[in-house]
């Protein structure tokens, strides 16, 4: 009874310094803000597209979909709305639409954007209806570019530090492959030659071709990713800088090393440090979307570096769960609740699913003991935006359209359910499947997003 009376006191003192509009704001409205993570090519574009349609089609149109979602019953759904959050450009939803219709996938993150959706529930309490007939549960989703995600721990480092480190992962692991013609440019480069813009743009660009071929070839920790995309608003033409031999950067005197320092520091300050107070804070909820089939596509050492960059990725966010007193008076976040989401589950038969969130569970272990001591709520989910895979002839089979348009069946070996399963340079194949004619029937099919739902938005319930 005290901390029901001490709760409702803390709303009452807040509210007294509110506005008439926004008082009834602070006891009709629920607002849940969710950051969804993930590197490139985990889905998020198609992730937001399924939930939105879902749950518009859910409460406008009696779809039977989301059905383990008790949070929000479709009987006491008034309407349903989407309105952009201030400062973000608006979620593509009609354009991701119209790829999906003409065959094509929703074109990847490449900027930051924001939207709120509103949905209206009639009050049900006796009392509650009479005073404030509706309540608005408000959600707020943040989408940015999974380049960017890797850029946020350069933050914490010195251009040296970077320097250093960013040459020995291109040094090893699986980057090694790929950087051939980058160390090449170095070892030719002449460093007793002035750092003129010219000879700068020079490094850079190579450095940045680098970087691309990288990606293409599934690796997840590649800095500064934010030099991948044009809609970055750091100008990294004029600013670029890249990782140097040793015998550079350990003089600090020497020309190249302030020059990059000097570029370095400007990343930081006008480019990182704005990225994560503006985006990587506002948040109460955090679902951070994993594809292990890119991993299991290329090799094993793919996958322990996904699970080295997933540990860099914790380090981003402030967790801990926030009072209503400090959403709502102090406006302060801290994430209570985080999601682990291998996306695209449905790329396999339903009999390899167990082995595949069990890989799920140990390519997170390095992010989850960031949580030690801490009060958060995880959990983890296999969840498919979209179901473009049928059931096949045996439960290790299942059928698809391929890129050429044609019905097929793949069989599948048992996808392994710990790392040490799979051996050094084996790969596991994945389909590529073309977008279904029928594509909302199968968004609306989607499996895991109702229980995803259920965890975040609940009271300590899935």
């Amino acid at each position: 009874m005290q901390k029901n009376i001490a709760a409702l006191f803390d709303k009452t003192m807040a509210a007294a310094s509110l506005t008439s509009n926004t008082l009834a704001d602070v006891f009709s409205k629920e607002t849940h803000r969710f950051t969804i993570t993930g590197l490139s090519r985990s889905g998020k574009s198609m992730l937001f597209t399924s939930l939105v349609t879902m749950l518009k089609s859910r409460s406008e149109e009696g779809y039977a979909c989301l059905p383990l979602l008790r949070y929000l019953p479709p009987s006491q759904v008034l309407d349903i709305r989407i309105e952009p959050i201030e400062g973000y450009k608006s979620f593509p939803q009609a354009e991701n639409l119209d790829a999906l219709e003409q065959g094509q996938w929703p074109a990847a993150t490449e900027e930051a954007f924001g939207f709120k959706l509103i949905v209206r529930l009639k009050q049900t309490a006796s009392i509650k209806r009479h005073v404030l007939p509706h309540t608005d549960i408000v959600f707020e989703f943040i989408d940015y570019p999974g380049e960017w995600i890797t850029d946020i721990p350069m933050l914490s480092k010195t251009y040296a530090q970077w320097s250093d480190s960013a040459w020995a992962q291109l040094s090893g692991g699986p980057q090694q492959h790929f950087a051939h013609d980058w160390k090449q440019v170095v070892n030719s480069f002449d460093f007793e030659q002035p750092p003129t813009p010219e000879r700068i743009q020079h490094l850079v660009h190579a450095y940045r071709q680098y970087l691309i071929e990288a990606k293409r070839q599934g690796i997840s920790l590649l800095q500064p990713g934010s030099f991948l995309l044009d809609s970055s608003d750091f100008d990294w033409q004029s600013f670029g800088f890249t990782p140097l031999p040793s015998s550079i950067t350990s003089d600090v005197s020497h020309p190249w090393y302030k020059a990059f320092e000097q570029h370095f520091g400007a990343f930081q300050d006008k480019w990182l440090a704005p990225l994560k107070q503006s985006i990587f804070k506002e948040t109460d909820k955090q679902i951070i979307l994993v594809d292990l089939f890119e991993g299991l596509n290329h090799s094993r050492q793919h996958l322990y570096q996904l699970k080295e960059t997933l540990s860099h990725l914790a380090d981003t966010f402030v967790y801990g769960q926030s009072s209503w007193f400090s959403r709502n008076v102090l406006k302060k976040e801290q994430i209570g609740k985080v999601a682990f989401v291998a996306t695209k589950a449905d790329l396999i038969p339903v009999s390899q699913r167990e082995n595949l969130l069990s890989l799920l569970t140990q390519i997170t272990e390095g992010a989850r003991a960031r949580f030690t001591d801490k009060p958060i709520e995880f959990e983890h989910f296999l969840v498919s935006a979209i179901e473009v895979t049928d059931k096949g002839s045996t439960p290790q089979a299942i059928r698809y359209k391929n890129s050429d348009g044609a019905y097929v069946e793949s069989t599948f070996e048992p996808v392994p359910s710990a790392l040490k399963e799979m051996e050094e340079g084996a790969h596991f194949p994945v389909p590529h499947a073309k977008v279904p004619a029928d594509f909302k029937a199968r968004i609306l099919a989607g499996k895991g997003l109702d229980r995803l739902l259920q965890f975040l938005l609940g009271k300590g319930e899935q």
